[in-house]
């Protein structure tokens, strides 16, 4: 599936509410400026506390963005949480039968595994509408040639792996494990980044994966995207936290690719198959 000039991309709020409609609206003008059309869902703007609306209205728009005919195309207006409230309403066949490009991260990280895990959707972690979805995300989306912009990496564990790109926010990721039923039943190159959570609870969270034997077992390698939020000290003992976690698992770790909740979210196809050669990604 490509978008071209003229399709439509639909636009719906599954987590957090819209706080600031004006630039709302100024990122709904740079989409149609790109030569997209774009169709706001009813209840895309809607709050009910730290919501975009109750789960129904949430549930509705993201059940009839798939079953829009005109759209080709769904885009998360941003993250905040509610995405896993939604997870055990949805109907899958719905996403099964009318699958569209789907893009989101952050709490939509949530939505990314639900729907390839029991519909099959292969869809796309990126930057949303609020942070910065652009036309080079959507060139990348119809292409899929530079999956992770090279900047400054590590390499942790040297190695090779091979495996499904599954991942995203790591509090999303372990909010999952409450079910076995949105996980991967097939091995994972697992990439993770998260914001504001202090070091403890990062440590907290790689130990409950660690934990989860069922999980742990298929992942094959692990990129650490960004960690933002942390104070300088923390940050400074946050590579040492990670190089422990992929040392207690033996398997090739790289950090430092731009995976974050910042401006320079690189886009990955979420599930497509890739191989893992030291600190290069292909797809295969």
């Amino acid at each position: 599936m490509k978008l071209k000039a003229g399709d439509t991309i639909g636009i719906i709020s599954p987590s957090g509410p819209i706080f600031n409609r004006e630039i709302f609206f100024q990122k709904v003008s740079a989409l149609k400026n790109f030569g997209y059309n774009v169709k706001i869902f009813p209840n895309a703007l809607n709050q009910n506390a730290y919501l975009a609306g109750s789960d129904d209205e949430r549930l509705n728009d993201l059940h009839n963005a798939f079953l829009d005919c005109e759209c080709n195309a769904i885009l998360c207006s941003r993250g905040g949480y509610g995405a896993i409230r939604l997870l055990d309403k949805i109907d899958y066949n719905i996403i099964k039968n009318n699958p569209k490009i789907f893009i989101g991260s952050s709490d939509a990280t949530a939505l990314l595994a639900a729907f390839y895990s029991q519909a099959g959707l292969l869809s796309f972690h990126a930057l949303m509408l609020l942070n910065g979805f652009s036309k080079k995300d959507i060139d990348l989306i119809n292409t899929q040639k530079e999956i992770l912009p090279k900047k400054k990496h590590k390499i942790l564990i040297e190695g090779e792996a091979q495996g499904i790109l599954w991942g995203g926010n790591l509090s999303t990721i372990v909010s999952l494990f409450g079910s076995n039923n949105y996980l991967p039943d097939e091995d994972i190159i697992l990439f993770l980044e998260d914001v504001n959570e202090p070091l403890y609870k990062i440590d907290k969270m790689l130990v409950q994966i660690y934990r989860n034997s069922l999980f742990k077992n298929k992942i094959k390698a692990i990129i650490f995207g960004e960690f933002t939020g942390l104070d300088k000290n923390d940050l400074k003992q946050l590579e040492n936290l990670l190089c422990e976690f992929a040392k207690k698992l033996n398997i090739p770790c790289v950090l430092g690719y731009d995976i974050t909740h910042g401006k320079n979210n690189a886009l990955i196809p979420f599930a497509r198959s890739a191989k893992l050669f030291g600190a290069k990604i292909c797809l295969l």
